[in-house]
């Protein structure tokens, strides 16, 4: 996504932000403010120089702005403050800019001045030394005040105290290489995020500014940016795909990896789609632009992942809260110290080591790691909270129709009834079933057009309900599409006529879509919905993770759904199941029978139970509400990335536990250290950065392929 930068605000929540403060800035395309991440995001026209023309314009503007919020009493009131905007720009995601972020420059600078510092005290007088000593430390200093007049016991104290202890022991060289250890320490965790913000979206970047794309039959090369829909894009071996499209001329390997994390490439040809981010390796493709800048796929990725950090795992919230809490009972140890050994250099020593830096960097690392790891192989996972939620799950529930069956299914016969014929069956039912994006409709109105049947629209508006079917009027008469709960039962129709072709479609596993016109069943539909080549194996490898149940859940009659359950090994299923049935399974299976429950589906009718879920997971092919409601979106459909997701999360997990044991472990044997005498402060606050910073270093190793096992790599080999 080029022409993006995100600008943090210091807004406690709750506050709103006007963004008419901003608005009116040359180069300014959109501006938006996200309440969840106190953020603006703004798009801008133009390149670098644009970006930084606006930087500057942004600098320029007042410091101060008010914010507001309603009043109590819900009456809209309004309370006006003002708050400081804090200045820190990252590097924009996708932007690809090599650059260090503001924030990273400013601590590179302290590192620089408190260093040259350090190194020539000992050629100031001593006035001068302790001057210099004081500066270095007032940062610090002003920190620790503000959490304390905040009413904040933490580790902006901690640091404010340690050097405020060397300085009262007349100590000017430990107190100068504390300030200097805890800004070079601050500047490695600020450098390993940036870092990380680099290594955890390489893999989503497009770093092309211009492509070429068709006119007329003529080849120009125009920027990125400016690509609209429809446009023919060119695209030749080594070269990034720029958009989402369908191919439209040529033939060409694609590598895939960065979205599906394939490790070979696959043949795109004419009339498959591809995706922006992915590479052509060999041939070259023409391919007609579907979805443009932030519409694609991958700016789509991108702006979850960034969105996303606002829902913390709950072992991220207790490990920070516990971290918060261990500050008091280290000044305490610190006093009791120096209370036994009279020796502030060994207290300081004490309040130099805490836990909660190390926790608070790498544990966010790590799911955003694992995040962006998921995603590389199909599967979005759109917050922490859901990592851990899906690395505990032991009961998936699942829907049939688009998840374990293919999502393109098909009509194999149409029978009429009360004088009607199969043309106006299946004309009838495709003029109101193209109204709705779902794989039964799809199969109807494609059936229809290899039929050469032509559908005026020649009915009122269109009426959905959910799960049941579809009602309008035709010419005056009332037209009823849907199941057979919808039309037997909720509308009273009888459909004893059609028993016989009833049964005998179910029993091979169809699926059967009912019509009545004027309250009488004038046809069913039977469709084919092929299983999914990968269903099996994907319930294999849920079983073999070690998922206690998998439950199958279904709008279909009982006899399909007894037929597809057979056929997959599938033990507890249920057949004629409504939205709020599937919702209420899963809230049973949640709160009576206390397990955490992932819930797989397509359709309008399973984002109720979606979103009651511990984990949602829907497919992209699915219902627009379905994949809003979703935890997990599958990005090319494919059941496998549920068992990737599943196994990365397990493993960032185990990775967040196996930090924190370090982090406890290693800083309470410097606390024991420094209170013994063995380390100076000095040492064990270097000591303690290392620790931060390899922590970071961990987590981002979830980034590797070699998330998954070995055995699971066999398994995915052996299919």
């Amino acid at each position: 996504m080029p022409n993006r930068l995100r600008i943090n605000l210091s807004i406690p929540r709750g506050y709103s932000f006007d963004v008419e403060t901003f608005k009116g800035i040359e180069g300014m395309r959109t501006i938006t403010f996200n309440p969840k991440t106190g953020s603006l995001l703004v798009r801008y026209n133009g390149s670098d120089s644009a970006r930084n023309a606006l930087l500057k314009a942004l600098e320029n503007k007042p410091l101060t702005i008010t914010f507001s919020r309603k009043g109590g009493g819900g009456k809209g009131r309004k309370v006006s403050h003002s708050w400081r905007i804090d200045m820190r720009i990252p590097p924009p995601l996708t932007g690809g800019g090599e650059g260090e972020g503001v924030a990273l420059q400013q601590k590179k600078k302290a590192v620089i001045a408190s260093g040259a510092r350090l190194l020539v005290a000992p050629l100031m007088p001593l006035p001068v030394r302790i001057g210099a000593a004081l500066y270095g430390a007032m940062p610090f200093f002003l920190k620790g005040i503000k959490s304390l007049f905040k009413s904040r016991l933490n580790v902006d104290v901690l640091d404010a105290s340690a050097i405020g202890a060397a300085i009262g022991i007349g100590d000017y060289k430990t107190a100068g290489i504390i300030s200097f250890l805890l800004n070079v320490g601050h500047y490695l965790e600020e450098w390993t995020r940036d870092k990380s913000r680099k290594m955890l979206t390489h893999a989503f970047q497009i770093d092309d500014e211009y492509t070429w794309v068709k006119y007329d039959g003529t080849e120009c090369r125009v920027k990125t940016s400016e690509i609209k829909e429809g446009d023919i894009v060119i695209v030749r071996a080594g070269s990034r795909i720029p958009i989402d499209g369908v191919v439209f001329e040529g033939e060409a390997m694609v590598n895939q990896a960065s979205m599906t994390g394939e490790p070979l490439p696959v043949m795109k040809k004419e009339g498959l789609l591809v995706y922006a981010g992915t590479v052509v390796e060999e041939g070259m493709i023409q391919v007609k632009a579907m979805k443009v800048g932030d519409e694609t796929t991958v700016s789509k990725i991108v702006r979850l992942i960034e969105d996303a950090g606002h829902l913390k795992a709950d072992i991220q919230s207790h490990a920070e809260r516990l971290a918060d809490r261990i500050v008091p009972y280290t000044f305490l140890l610190s006093g009791l110290t120096y209370a036994i050994t009279g020796s502030l250099v060994r207290a300081a020593s004490v309040l130099l080591v805490d836990y909660s830096c190390a926790i608070k960097l790498s544990t966010p690392l790590a799911i955003m790691a694992g995040m962006i790891n998921s995603a590389k192989r199909g599967a979005v996972i759109k917050g922490g909270k859901f990592i851990e939620k899906l690395s505990k799950a032991d009961v998936f529930v699942l829907d049939k129709t688009g998840t374990l069956t293919e999502a393109s299914p098909s009509v194999i016969d149409v029978i009429p009834f009360d004088g009607y014929t199969k043309d106006y069956i299946l004309r009838h039912a495709a003029c109101v079933e193209e109204h709705f994006p779902h794989p039964v409709a799809t199969a109807i109105v494609k059936k229809a057009a290899d039929e050469g049947l032509i559908h005026k629209e020649g009915h009122s508006e269109v009426q959905y309900v959910a799960a049941h079917g579809i009602a309008s009027y035709f010419n005056g008469v009332r037209i009823l599409v849907g199941s057979r709960h919808f039309i037997k039962e909720d509308e009273g129709i009888d459909t004893g006529i059609a028993e016989p072709f009833i049964k005998e479609f179910a029993n091979k596993g169809h699926s059967i879509l009912y019509m009545a016109i004027d309250n009488k069943l004038a046809g069913i539909i039977a469709i084919e919905d092929p299983l999914r080549k990968e269903s099996y194996r994907f319930l294999q490898m849920l079983r073999e993770s070690g998922i206690k149940r998998i439950i199958m859940l279904t709008g279909d009659n009982e006899a399909a759904a007894r037929a597809v359950a057979e056929r997959l090994g599938i033990s507890e299923y249920f057949g004629e199941v409504l939205p709020q049935d599937k919702a209420n399974m899963v809230k049973k299976l949640k709160k009576y029978e206390g397990h955490v429950v992932a819930m797989v589906g397509d359709g309008i009718n399973d984002s109720l139970a979606l979103s009651y879920a511990d984990v949602g997971i829907s497919m992209k092919h699915g219902a627009d509400i379905a994949k809003e409601a979703c935890d997990v979106l599958l990005l090319d459909g494919s059941l496998m990335a549920i068992i990737d997701a599943k196994n990365i999360s397990i493993k960032a997990m185990d990775t967040i536990r196996q930090n924190f044991k370090y982090i406890v472990g290693i800083n309470s044997s410097l606390i024991f250290l420094g209170l013994s005498g063995v380390l100076s402060p000095a040492v064990s606050a270097f000591m303690h950065n290392a620790t931060t910073v390899i922590s970071a270093m961990n987590s981002l190793m979830l980034l590797s392929d070699k998330t998954i096992s070995l055995k699971e790599k066999r398994c995915i080999e052996l299919y």
